[in-house]
């Protein structure tokens, strides 16, 4: 009995022991394990905390560099763009002034031989962009808005013109009567043509403008109109406020030229501009080609409106601006409408767009 009770007991503290993780019977050598678990337990806390404290400091640090990249790229971005949009108001200017010159030198006559009509060919601006400017005659394209004057016969004979052009560029003459709806102030469409009930169809739905137009780029919404073929009308067509405007014989091309009579003809016309024109009045230009004396009073050779091109880039900001500027008879340069990324078409392409898909 006495033997049994004491290997109980035994089996008791040996159970306890290893419960206790301790694998020695030895009191003093259990005392030591324990304090050496302890210390490596304390070192392998202290050891994940300041790893954890190291994660959350890198963690906020790369969040608070991000930050900054973000705020120091976005003053960059504003700063480029705002160089950019003075470098194209700068242009401006130096067109205004350009424009008064020229009409101190040359007087009544416009032709482009003039400096103003010369083409500048892309140059660098601070050595991180580029800066395009270029002018350009309104009299000597068809002004879109002459098919909205009040005077019928005047209406009939720009619209007569309008066809002619169409047909000299293989432009489908279907497009006259979309915009002729598009403009005028009835809601009545013609054979062709398409009024709000159109247009309110569409997603996103719109209405007609029932006024002349105030820019080019309106085409893109008129009714069964290509962009293809607005692509060949848009070198040959213009917006100008004056629905009156005479075409200036020095500067329009031959298909303008062409248009303004059916008697011209493209082959009188292209005789016109295959040489240097300098004609300082519409009875000179007579005394050349006589099939001019019954539209005498649709030509001149002097202009009195000009569009401005501008595109400046600076860095990966760009800004492109057109501005229509009026010449008074006193010289005086009025600016009549700014636009900035308006249709901008250059002569010249840089490296950067030549996988644009224009």
């Amino acid at each position: 009995m006495i033997k049994w009770r004491v290997g109980k007991l035994l089996f008791i503290r040996a159970l306890v022991v290893r419960m206790a993780g301790v694998q020695s019977t030895d009191p003093g050598r259990h005392t030591a394990a324990t304090k050496r678990g302890q210390l490596h337990k304390q070192r392998g806390v202290a050891l994940i905390s300041v790893l954890l404290i190291v994660a959350i400091l890198m963690a906020l640090t790369t969040r608070l560099l991000s930050g900054h990249q973000l705020v120091v790229q976005r003053h960059q971005n504003t700063f480029g763009q705002n160089q950019a949009l003075q470098y194209a108001l700068g242009a401006e200017d130096l067109a205004r002034q350009v424009l008064f010159k020229d009409q101190q030198l040359s007087g009544e006559i416009d032709h482009l031989e003039e400096i103003w009509s010369q083409p500048i060919t892309p140059f660098a601006i601070d050595e991180s962009g580029f800066i395009e400017i270029r002018l350009r005659d309104l009299h000597g394209c068809f002004n879109l808005n002459s098919l909205t004057i009040q005077d019928k016969a005047k209406a009939d004979r720009a619209r007569t013109r309008l066809l002619l052009l169409l047909q000299n560029l293989g432009v489908n003459p279907g497009i006259i009567d979309p915009l002729m709806d598009w403009t005028d102030a009835d809601s009545e469409p013609r054979a062709s043509g398409a009024e709000d009930d159109n247009y309110l169809n569409r997603i996103p739905p719109y209405r007609t403008a029932n006024q002349p137009l105030y820019d080019v780029s309106e085409l893109y919404l008129l009714e069964g109109v290509e962009r293809d073929e607005i692509a060949l009308l848009l070198p040959h067509v213009c917006v100008i406020p004056d629905s009156d405007v005479k075409v200036n014989i020095n500067t329009a091309k031959a298909e303008v030229i062409a248009a303004l009579d059916n008697t011209i003809g493209i082959a009188v016309a292209e005789g016109i501009v295959g040489v240097e024109r300098r004609y300082q009045n519409v009875d000179e230009l007579i005394q050349s080609y006589d099939v001019f004396t019954a539209i005498k009073e649709d030509i001149t050779a002097q202009s009195r409106y000009f569009e401005l091109h501008v595109r400046v880039t600076v860095n990966d900001s760009t800004v492109t601006l057109r501005s229509t500027l009026e010449r008074e008879s006193g010289g005086t340069i009025r600016l009549l409408q700014r636009n900035f990324g308006k249709l901008f078409q250059m002569q010249t392409l840089f490296e950067s767009d030549l996988q644009d898909d224009v």
